[in-house]
């Protein structure tokens, strides 16, 4: 079971990331004249909050199991489901003062939690106990 949370919740977040890391490049896309690919990155945009409450829910899976670190997820779902929220609802104003900075930030923070479950903090068990002369095992 401890494997399965824990790939199931390394998908999850690589999923994640894959679909932050295709916002900028839909931007890019945007910006270079290509207009009709706007939708698209409203549309991805809408999944990567999904993506999120599904990695949510990994992480629950992964502390219910109770085999891993995974309530530094819990703290984030909820600030990473908030900015995405902030996300669309500022790309649907045309704030990009707010919404660049605010996109960087969301893929920064799904690129970092994709890598750090593929870490041994967030299979804890897998980490050696370092043992100082003098302590028993």
């Amino acid at each position: 079971m401890a494997t399965t949370t824990l790939w199931l919740l390394r998908a999850t977040l690589l999923l994640h990331a894959a679909l932050a890391l295709a916002q900028p490049v839909s931007a890019g896309s945007y910006l270079s004249g290509n207009f009709d690919i706007l939708a698209t990155h409203g549309s991805n945009g809408i999944l990567l909050v999904v993506a999120t409450a599904v990695w949510g829910v990994a992480a629950l899976g992964r502390i219910a199991a109770n085999r891993g670190a995974g309530w530094p997820l819990l703290l984030l779902v909820p600030v990473v489901f908030m900015a995405e929220g902030m996300q669309i609802g500022m790309g649907h104003q045309r704030n990009l003062a707010v919404h660049i900075p605010l996109g960087v930030f969301i893929v920064l923070t799904a690129v970092l939690l994709a890598v750090w479950s593929f870490t041994s903090w967030a299979h804890p068990q897998r980490r050696v106990r370092r043992v100082t002369p003098g302590e028993e095992r």
